[in-house]
């Protein structure tokens, strides 16, 4: 069996419109790949219904930590200026696609 690979899963919740920003944030780090859900509930901003184009958008992207730092600086400038995010960091470990090499 393949060696698990330890990575870092960032986990950005959003307002359903500023998904292309968010995207487009972590592109700009070397990110090839997120997957994107839409996503409703209640929290401090009040009730994300979805019914009235309020929706929400989790947006889960797998990167090494050395990179996460780097995007998280660009969250972090995001939320300075205003941007309603969140980013939450779990570790988690993957299946890499590739086995690795032998020691």
């Amino acid at each position: 069996m393949r060696a698990l690979e330890n990575k870092k899963m960032l986990m950005v919740i959003a307002p359903s419109e500023l998904q292309s920003l968010v995207v487009s944030t972590v592109r700009r780090r070397g990110v090839g790949g997120y997957t994107a859900v839409p996503a409703t509930g209640a929290g401090v901003t009040g009730l994300q219904s979805g019914i009235f184009n309020d929706s929400n958008v989790v947006i889960y992207i797998i990167m090494s930590e050395p990179r996460l730092r780097l995007v998280l600086e660009d969250f972090d400038a995001l939320m300075t200026a205003g941007y309603r995010v969140k980013a939450i960091v779990l570790d988690i470990a993957i299946l890499p696609r590739k086995p690795s090499a032998p020691e």
